[in-house]
């Protein structure tokens, strides 16, 4: 098969394609810009050599559909399964996955379901489509001579049993070992590249997110009116895809999520409405929520936005290099002592972002976790009181070497 890399970023405009009959896209061209062929190719180097250090023959990675847990297997290969994870049957065993054998020694193996892959963008040579994943995953390991073999198998968390149980029963001699640090300690300090993506992937979510606000004003619009709104400006500013724009609005704010994610509830003056928008831009995340109100907003609703608001910078300010994960959420939790509110905040106020939403780490009460250089964080400490209203303004930023971080989300944050 044809090698797709070494083609670098994509800018050029192209016709979108259909599938060739090895399930490959054609013709196919892009506006968006995506990891270089050769920062992929240096990843799959570093992960072999941690391989090779763990003791493994290879590593076998799971990925499911781009909008869901694609992850790992993304940054290793740059293919975002493009179909929904679906039924079991007899025919079909694993649409929306995707398996990416890494041998340590040896040419990698991408396997796809059906729907095939973007050639233009994955710098992997030998690349096959199935319809049965597991029994692909056992004959391409027989083919390899890696049967009896100690494999690192990277995303156990999201394999479907019965695709393990058919693995194991066919090749009993082979040794799968759940693997969860290694990938996660190599994506977890985001690239210079990478930071570019979600840089602009926080703008996407800002165009969305103005669209939104000036939508609600001051009521009458329903919550279902401001999700079309801010998702169709998202993606008309260059979004790949929004999973969902969440608004909930008057008592439904205390909610931190609700489905559905937005109701035909009219929200009216005076109503506190809480904005998540998440999707992405080049295959990188944006998760950034917003809190407004419909004027007028009365003196404890205003008072409980304006000690969210001194949290989130204060938590911010606290994301500089060498201080735990616990210290951001003490940070944002002393604003909260001896107020009428501080019985009502979350125990985790943030993650990291890049290829998924929610990464490592996460910014939880007492974490010893040190943050580190190229860190890209989801910050949102928040208030949520049942049946009445919450709030909560989540920034993005990149840890600097030195200093405070980098806040590369534009959207403003006091809109009441």
């Amino acid at each position: 098969m044809e090698r797709a890399g070494g083609r670098g970023r994509r800018e050029q405009v192209g016709e979108i394609g259909g599938l060739s009959d090895d399930g490959r896209m054609e013709g196919v061209g892009t506006t968006t810009p995506l990891i270089a062929a050769e920062e992929i190719l240096r990843r799959q180097e570093r992960a072999r050599d941690e391989a090779a250090q763990r003791g493994y023959g290879a590593l076998l990675v799971v990925g499911r559909s781009f909008y869901d847990r694609c992850g790992d297997l993304a940054y290793l290969t740059n293919h975002f399964p493009p179909f929904p994870t679906s039924v079991f049957s007899d025919v079909n065993r694993g649409l929306g996955h995707g398996f990416f054998l890494l041998p340590v020694d040896g040419d990698p193996l991408l396997l796809t379901d059906p729907r095939g892959y973007r050639r233009d963008i994955v710098p992997v040579a030998d690349v096959r489509r199935a319809s049965n994943l597991d029994a692909a995953v056992v004959e391409a390991l027989r083919e390899r001579r890696l049967s009896t073999s100690k494999l690192g198998l990277v995303g156990d968390d999201i394999l479907p049993s019965i695709m393990e149980r058919s693995i194991a029963a066919a090749l009993p001699g082979l040794e799968l070992v759940p693997e969860r640090d290694l990938l996660p300690e190599l994506r977890r300090i985001k690239s210079r590249a990478e930071q570019d993506l979600l840089r602009e992937a926080a703008k996407r979510a800002d165009a969305g997110l103005r669209a939104a606000i000036d939508t609600v004003g001051t009521g009458g619009a329903t919550e279902q009116d401001v999700c079309a709104a801010g998702t169709g400006a998202a993606l008309r500013a260059g979004a790949d895809f929004v999973r969902y724009l969440r608004v909930h609005s008057g008592p439904w704010s205390a909610a931190g999520s609700r489905w559905p994610q937005a109701m035909p509830r009219v929200i009216e003056p005076g109503d506190v409405v809480a904005m998540d928008i998440i999707g992405a831009f080049g295959g990188y995340q944006f998760d950034v929520l917003r809190t407004t109100a419909a004027a007028p907003v009365d003196q404890e609703r205003r008072a409980m936005l304006d000690l969210v608001q001194e949290a989130s910078e204060r938590a911010v300010a606290a994301c500089v290099a060498g201080a735990t994960a616990g210290e951001v959420v003490a940070a944002a939790a002393k604003i909260y002592e001896g107020s009428p509110f501080a019985a009502y905040t979350g125990p985790m106020m943030g993650h990291g972002i890049g290829l998924e939403t929610v990464e490592a780490p996460y910014l939880q009460h007492g974490s010893p976790e040190r943050l580190e250089p190229g860190m890209v964080l989801c910050v949102e400490p928040g208030i949520f009181v049942p049946d009445w209203a919450g709030a909560s303004i989540e920034q993005e930023v990149i840890i600097r070497p030195d200093g405070p971080p980098e806040v590369i989300t534009p959207t403003a944050t006091r809109l009441w």
